[in-house]
């Protein structure tokens, strides 16, 4: 009977260490992925602010396709959030990419996000639903809009749906403010 009782203690010692290291390693790799996404933060947050700066400020005289913000994760086949300011600036509407128009039209779709990376969208209130077309949110963007706060939320997106990280060399493409101010680009 002893060397059963070991056996079984054994085996519960072994389980418990297996749930503990598990468990912990769960948690490094949420430490991890919060600051990959603040490093991400803290070497894109300017660059976003600075070229919504512009496109606020311009308003309603410029033509809807100027007001647009489009980064692109050169990485990913697919990877980029857009977002338009409408409604004399009182909204942003932004779109991440599905994969819904990764392909021609009429031809049979290839390609969809992974699973993962819709949930996360999820999370942050993009829809789930892209049987026609990308996940959609529409931002309230109220007067004097919070830009950290709506920078914070594209480039969020942009890690958590499609990998993006602070070494990322993002693609900008904004009519109204095509590169960023001599401010947001560091001084080595």
């Amino acid at each position: 009977m002893g060397p059963a009782v070991s056996l079984s203690f054994v085996f519960s010692a072994l389980i418990a260490i297996w749930l503990l290291s598990s468990g912990a390693a769960a948690q490094g790799s949420e430490l991890q992925a919060q600051h990959s996404l603040r490093d991400l933060l803290i070497e894109y947050r300017c660059p976003v602010v600075d070229r919504l700066e512009r496109i606020f400020v311009a308003g309603d005289i410029a033509n809807d396709e100027d007001r647009l913000l489009a980064i692109t994760v050169p990485e990913h086949p697919h990877g980029y959030v857009q977002c338009l300011v409408h409604d004399r600036g009182s909204k942003i509407l932004c779109e991440a990419s599905s994969g819904f128009y990764y392909d021609r039209s009429g031809e049979a779709r290839t390609f969809r996000l992974e699973s993962a990376a819709v949930q996360a969208l999820g999370r942050l209130g993009f829809s789930t639903d892209d049987s026609a077309g990308n996940f959609r949110i529409d931002l309230d963007a109220g007067s004097g809009p919070d830009l950290n706060r709506i920078a914070d939320f594209i480039l969020n997106a942009l890690h958590d749906g499609y990998g993006a990280r602070a070494t990322t060399k993002l693609r900008f493409n904004a009519p109204l403010a095509p590169v960023a101010h001599s401010r947001c680009i560091p001084v080595s």
